[in-house]
């Protein structure tokens, strides 16, 4: 037998959610296959290049190569600094 409280707890909410499976890798394979041997119908077409997609993969490449920029500067200083503090701070390991 339980308790008397003064709070009451709520059931737990339940969600009718489906998960979905998502390739990115073949979906770029699909696309680039797309684009050099045309539709998987047979006809060869030139897609339509979208300004707004090759934007998109524009400013993605540009910001891969500031985090990259980034983390080496980050680690630059950081092994700068243990340098530093291990010149300064005199500590007998051995």
């Amino acid at each position: 037998m339980r308790l008397p409280t003064l709070f009451k707890q709520r059931p737990n909410k339940s969600y009718s959610y489906t998960p979905r499976y998502y390739d990115e890798r073949k979906e770029r394979l699909e696309k680039l296959i797309e684009k050099h041997h045309g539709k998987k119908d047979g006809s060869i077409g030139h897609k339509k290049v979208s300004f707004r997609d090759e934007w998109k993969q524009l400013r993605q490449t540009r910001s891969d190569q500031n985090s990259r920029l980034r983390l080496a500067v980050i680690m630059v200083l950081l092994f700068a600094m243990a340098y530093v503090a291990l010149q300064y701070i005199q500590i007998d390991l051995f």
